[in-house]
């Protein structure tokens, strides 16, 4: 059932934030992030809210490019404790326990929403972007970004890796998805982390990471990257 996703996916990311693991993951995401936030304009954005924040860095890093307030929401309890332990603009930040599917804000409340490599994870996408259409008033820019899609085959083993049930949809499933939602000038772009790419002296295998090929392979094709703006 819908309910016991949710609950299964809280319970999950808990256990990520009681390890290293949430900022190995916002350390692996930063650069591409990064390349992503450069690329559109939001210098008019005053409000945003990161959907599934984990320990808050992208908030954080809004505040820092001058955007006057941000939110951060998760359905794990855990990140959203992390989030406010490490908050740095006090009276900038709030972070709120929410799923990506039902957002406790009004309507075209928010100009700018964030999505980090979480939106395959959710029970019901379609209504995660819905949602986030719906607090967005009109004009309002989208970032977000995956690793885990149909085009990027050297992901596709996490699917059995992770412990909780994922979605795999293609570039044009997404597209469609979102136009659906109501989000227009819809960007697509794959980019590639800057940093070194490990050698293979340096790799170290993984169930998520069986081999060296499939590491190179995945740098080589690059997370999509994904911007829109609010009809």
């Amino acid at each position: 059932m819908k309910v016991d996703r949710y609950r299964e996916l809280a319970n999950e990311f808990d256990q990520w934030a009681n390890t290293e693991r949430t900022s190995s993951m916002a350390n692996g995401h930063w650069d591409v992030t990064m390349q992503m936030l450069d690329g559109i304009d939001i210098s008019n954005c005053e409000r945003a809210i990161d959907v599934g924040c984990g320990n808050g860095w992208l908030v954080r890093e809004l505040l820092r490019r001058d955007i006057a307030s941000g939110i951060g929401v998760d359905i794990s309890p855990q990140m959203i404790v992390m989030a406010k332990q490490t908050s740095q603009f006090v009276d900038r930040e709030t972070y709120m326990v929410a799923n990506g599917e039902s957002i406790p804000l009004p309507d075209s409340s928010v100009d700018c929403v964030t999505n980090i490599e979480s939106l395959y994870y959710y029970p019901q996408p379609q209504d995660a972007l819905d949602e986030w259409a719906r607090i967005t008033m009109a004009g309002g820019r989208l970032a977000m970004m995956m690793d885990l899609y149909l085009e990027n085959t050297a992901t596709h083993n996490w699917i059995d890796a992770l412990d909780v049930p994922v979605h795999l949809f293609s570039k044009a499933q997404l597209k469609e998805m979102l136009e659906q939602a109501g989000w227009t000038n819809i960007q697509m772009t794959q980019v590639q982390d800057r940093r070194p790419m490990k050698t293979e002296a340096e790799f170290v295998t993984s169930q998520y990471w069986p081999s060296y090929e499939q590491y190179v392979s995945y740098r080589e094709t690059g997370s999509l990257c994904i911007t829109a703006v609010r009809k």
